[in-house]
């Protein structure tokens, strides 16, 4: 199990919420009352589009909350994400394509992700995107 805390959603949607690993933030938020707006749910239109941030709970420094283009951290969960997911955050301009190159070949999230394509590995800070 693992904490997935929303913020800035809204009166009495600002939570703290227990998940398991492997869940859908999609999911997840909907079944706790987050209203994140989706219209495909297929990670096409990008209307569900979230910031993300990997909480560490042992560090107390928590990781960076963006890809770096240069190299792996070895301090963040290895995540794979889809080509439709990272294709519809470019052309949306959420992210670099230099980003998704480099979430691809280190396998690690972007600091923007579709909620309906968002496996959650590990505890989490998830904000709009605006």
């Amino acid at each position: 199990m693992v904490n997935v805390i929303f913020c800035g959603f809204g009166e009495d949607m600002d939570k703290r919420v227990i998940a398991k690993q492997g869940d859908l933030l999609l999911r997840v938020a909907q079944d706790n009352g987050i209203a994140i707006p989706t219209e495909c749910k297929d990670g096409m239109c990008g209307s569900c589009a979230v910031r993300v941030e990997e909480l560490t709970i042992d560090s107390g420094t928590g990781t960076k909350s963006d890809v770096d283009p240069d190299g792996w951290d070895k301090n963040k969960y290895t995540t794979y994400m889809e080509d439709k997911e990272l294709n519809t955050l470019v052309e949306m301009g959420a992210i670099s394509k230099k980003e998704a190159e480099s979430s691809q070949q280190y396998a690690q999230q972007t600091p923007v992700r579709l909620a309906c394509q968002c496996i959650i590995k590990g505890s989490m800070l998830v904000k709009p995107f605006e």
